[in-house]
């Protein structure tokens, strides 16, 4: 690299210093202006790297940026609280899934646990059950190990697993390019995004870990590996549920008889990863869960504030329990409509599963900053749409929120995140349908 890029890198991880040690919560000015300079620097780096060599070097560094934070405590996302509780009770000989944990607080099951008032006063969703799928459990259940020698102790061990599964990711990324012919340089796309990086080894999201398995899933597609694909596809889903969305992609690549043994083989690995928490009350609690967030939690979201917005709570209906059935169907529809379009190259999967997966971000209720963290990993596999690196920029906007003791959104900030994200997908959109003629 040239010197200004080594100056450069120092300032770069100077950002990220910042973000892990000095940056408070409810400080938007300053969250903006790091993230700001952060991505200033990305796409320095990213536009103006095309080296075989000087990649590499951006690699290594990125992975440098990320152990930046390896004894930080996360600022923008207190869900690590619950990582740990879920973990203590785990290790101690508790089912977490069994649990709500404002009714165990006061009780033996808490002592047992190690479960304290302050672990309890952190929790964000103290009345619901955990909604963490068994692979989650079983790293937390490390950081409820250690986090006997204190909290930070706890987040380390957690954050350590995501931090490795980031560099086997970046090394998959760079094996996927390879198969797709695509320019090796797009790794820097998700290997530097500050948005990446402050909310997966910052903050403690395990999309990264997810992502990791759909994409050794998809490199063994490619070699006919689909039995064994199955298997790392269920893995995923027993880290985040998303990769359910992408499962019918499957159908018009592998065809019908391989897609149902790819699913069955799938279906029985996730069941197996669930043996360690088998319960008769375990789906019911899960997904109880999962139906109050589809019901209950609005945060950043894009379609769903319009009809809010349209009046619809004058009819006296309350709304998101209306119109969030309605939108999941919606989202439904259009997924398998893009599923199903005549193309099936490799490219064209990835395209199918960007595609599909910003169709259930703009209708969903709640888009926390690191969802659009799939959409970040997806683009770089495909060519000439990179709507997804602006809304990574963009959705930095939704932290305002974090300024107000009552999460009140700034729906001016909102409304230019959205606005910008969607003129530029449409954009995209003319300009390639114009290319293909």
């Amino acid at each position: 690299m040239s010197p200004i890029k080594y100056i450069l890198s120092i300032a770069f991880a100077a950002i990220y210093v910042c973000f892990g040690y000095f940056l408070e919560r409810d400080n938007f000015q300053h969250l903006s202006i790091l993230f700001g300079v952060g991505f200033t620097l990305y796409f320095f780096f990213v536009f103006t790297t095309n080296d075989k060599k000087e990649t590499d070097q951006l690699l290594w560094l990125s992975m440098v940026f990320r152990l930046i934070f390896i004894v930080a405590i996360p600022c923008l996302s207190d869900d690590y609280f619950r990582f740990i509780w879920d973990g203590k009770l785990f290790v101690n000989g508790f089912n977490p899934y069994l649990f709500i944990p404002s009714e165990i607080i006061n009780t033996d099951i808490s002592k047992t646990a190690g479960l304290t008032q302050e672990l309890f006063n952190g929790l964000n969703s103290p009345d619901y059950y955990t909604v963490y799928p068994p692979i989650n459990q079983l790293i937390f259940s490390l950081g409820g190990f250690f986090s006997k020698f204190g909290m930070l102790g706890g987040i380390i061990a957690i954050r350590v697993p995501i931090i490795i599964a980031e560099f086997f990711l970046i090394k998959y990324i760079r094996k996927l390019l390879e198969n797709l012919h695509l320019p090796h340089h797009y790794v820097l796309l998700y290997a530097l995004n500050p948005l990446v990086i402050v909310e997966l080894s910052g903050n403690l999201h395990f999309e990264g870990m997810m992502l990791l398995c759909i994409v050794i899933g998809v490199y063994w597609l490619m070699h006919n590996k689909w039995g064994g694909a199955a298997f790392w596809w269920a893995m995923a889903i027993s880290i985040k549920l998303i990769p359910i969305l992408f499962l019918p992609v499957l159908i018009k690549r592998l065809g019908l008889a391989k897609s149902i043994w790819f699913y069955i083989i799938t279906a029985l690995a996730l069941a197996f990863t669930f043996l360690p928490f088998l319960d008769l009350q375990l789906i019911e609690h899960i997904t109880s869960s999962i139906n109050l967030y589809f019901q209950t939690f609005e945060f950043n979201a894009s379609i769903y504030y319009v009809i809010r917005w349209l009046g619809f709570k004058s009819l006296g209906y309350n709304i998101i329990q209306q119109v969030g059935p309605i939108l999941s169907i919606t989202t439904f529809v259009l997924v398998m409509m893009i599923y199903f379009y005549k193309n099936n190259s490799w490219e064209d999967v990835f395209k199918k599963m960007l595609f599909s997966y910003t169709i259930y971000l703009l209708l969903a209720t709640t888009i926390h900053p690191w969802y659009v963290i799939n959409l970040v990993l997806l683009s770089v596999f495909v060519q000439n749409y990179r709507y997804a690196i602006i809304w990574s920029v963009l959705v930095v906007l939704s932290y305002s929120a974090y300024m107000s003791e009552t999460y009140t959104e700034n729906m001016l900030l909102i409304s230019i995140e959205y606005v910008t994200v969607i003129v530029w997908l449409g954009f995209e959109l003319f300009q390639n349908k114009i290319s293909s003629r």
